[in-house]
């Protein structure tokens, strides 16, 4: 999803190292895939839930990209049917935080600030105000979910116990909602789910580069390795922010990088199904960093 905020480097603590000797730079921010959700597709990934124990097993944290619902217009229609998706989910006995993203609108918005002499505080808090406005968006469609958009991340447990669906943009000035997400399900012992345009972390942009990688499956400490490297190449985007990158890596929180347009993918992802993305965890079942359609 794209950064509200400036990022920082989230590079690994002194004493660790990466398990992979492949440094491919990682991109994730401008194509679209309608994607498959076959459950015997070559370039999937089908993980096995019983490794990991959380206080809320069934519980996924969605960071949702601006760019899948709020880039050139608000895609009302796309919301109602993932809104749809999240309730049939729901009734299958799944439970979701939703942090919503602000999107082109956002940047916009941004922009007008600057023009008026706002300074980066002003470009947060006006970004902020973006986000809880698109997430509200969501509050009117899935069922039993909490009315208000939440602000404060430790909410998010005593709603969940109350059955219902918390949902949040922005949180705080400096922070994305990448970050939002990453820090709720910490918080939780939750999986983190991040819906962008693209289908998952690629070895580099692949709107610029046809024959860009696809990474079915990334450790931790891979993940921050390769953002500290792209971090280096001018004008770059990457796939998630380097705080919240962090934060997966700290408490090995396990991630999925998906595209947020393919629902039935989605559904394979909570329903621990094979699924076309890139998992992000700390111990590879196979191989330290695997790539797709080498």
């Amino acid at each position: 999803m794209f950064d509200l905020f400036e990022k920082w480097d989230g590079s690994p603590k002194n004493g660790e190292s990466s398990s992979s000797s492949n440094s491919e730079v990682t991109y994730s921010s401008s194509s679209s895939s309608s994607g498959s959700s076959s459950a015997q597709s070559n370039d999937s990934y089908s993980p096995s839930y019983a490794q990991y124990g959380s206080s809320f097993q069934k519980t996924f944290v969605l960071s949702v990209g601006g760019s899948v619902f709020f880039n050139d217009k608000l895609r009302a229609p796309e919301i109602a049917k993932f809104c749809e998706v999240i309730n049939e989910l729901k009734r299958e006995g799944f439970s979701f935080v939703l942090v919503v993203g602000g999107g082109k609108v956002a940047r916009v918005y941004q922009a007008g600030v600057k023009a008026l002499g706002g300074n980066n505080f002003d470009f947060d808090e006006v970004a902020i105000a973006i986000t809880r406005a698109n997430a509200m968006l969501f509050t009117h469609t899935i069922e039993n979910v909490w009315k208000d958009v939440l602000k404060d991340p430790k909410e998010a447990e005593n709603v969940l116990l109350l059955g219902k669906t918390p949902v949040y943009g922005g949180t705080f000035p400096g922070q994305t909602t990448d970050s939002v997400a990453a820090i709720i399900a910490e918080l939780l012992g939750a999986d983190f789910v991040n819906l962008s345009n693209v289908d998952g972390i690629f070895s580099a942009d692949p709107s610029r580069e046809p024959n860009a990688k696809l990474y079915k499956e990334l450790t931790h400490t891979k993940m921050v390795s390769l953002l500290k490297a792209q971090a280096s190449k001018p004008g770059a985007h990457t796939f998630i922010d380097p705080h919240a990158a962090n934060l997966l890596w700290r408490s090995r929180i396990r991630g999925h990088f998906i595209n947020g347009g393919d629902l039935e993918n989605l559904k394979s992802v909570v329903r621990g199904q094979e699924y076309r993305g890139t998992i992000v965890k700390t111990e590879s079942t196979s191989q330290s960093d695997v790539v797709l359609d080498e």
